[in-house]
């Protein structure tokens, strides 16, 4: 049984990045396969497959641990991977076929104060989503296939926002536990809808002993600019997600 203290001097150098090995572990959703001073690897089943999808998250100070890690992962692919540094990536393609399931590097961004975010009434009615909500959620959010998001609405993580009755965006958490899958229609935007969400969001994960995190793609500034206005702080480094099939 490995111990994911043991990494704490590679957190303690940017805390932020490795927040969601750290919240998976603490909040009991992730295994950690692996850890040692230099490198770790976590593995959060999804609920709903318990002996079926995974998601990875690793990190490593060097190239000899990134690959005694990949031999850890199933040969077969099948995954969702989370590297914490640029020099795994080459790797996991050459070794797994892996794609980047994201376009590009994401910063993590997590929620590090004690008080929540201040409620400001902008006339949004924040509640629940049910499985009946899948055909309007899955027609404005085509990064998860409809498999995923009907298994979170099963679950009761998503989250949608009703302005005089009308769905006009929603949110909620990812199987891994970062806060994420905000999306606001088109005709809504500019209203301050996604602060209102993602406010919802960071009080949610408070109320439930959650630090609250997600990830943003380095090249969003409108959503980094956000973050930081909902006092998330931000990581200095980066993470990539792959996709292992």
């Amino acid at each position: 049984m490995f111990d994911l203290s043991i990494c704490q001097e590679l957190f303690d150098r940017d805390p932020v990045r490795y927040i969601d090995m750290t919240e998976a572990v603490r909040r009991g959703i992730g295994t950690v396969l692996y850890a040692s001073p230099s490198a770790a690897l976590v593995d959060v089943p999804s609920p709903e497959q318990p002996d079926g999808f995974h998601t990875y998250l690793m990190c490593c100070a060097g190239l000899e641990e990134a690959q005694r890690l990949c031999g850890l992962l199933p040969s077969g692919g099948g995954f969702l991977l989370a590297a914490h540094e640029d020099f795994c990536v080459p790797l996991l393609k050459e070794r797994f076929g892996a794609t980047l399931f994201l376009e590009g590097a994401s910063y993590q961004a997590a929620y590090l104060r004690t008080q929540p975010p201040v409620f400001q009434d902008c006339g949004l009615a924040i509640r629940q989503l049910d499985v009946s909500g899948l055909p309007q959620v899955a027609a404005h959010y085509q990064l998860e296939g409809e498999d995923y998001l009907r298994s979170l609405l099963e679950r009761g993580q998503l989250f949608g926002g009703f302005l005089n009755g009308v769905m006009v965006g929603f949110a909620g958490r990812h199987t891994e536990g970062s806060i994420g899958l905000l999306e606001i229609l088109p005709q809504y935007r500019r209203q301050g809808f996604a602060t209102a969400l993602e406010r919802y969001m960071i009080r949610l994960e408070l109320s439930l002993c959650h630090i609250p995190f997600g990830q943003v793609l380095t090249d969003n500034a409108p959503s980094l600019a956000l973050q930081r206005s909902l006092g998330m702080t931000i990581s200095s480094g980066t993470l990539h997600w792959l996709s292992c099939d």
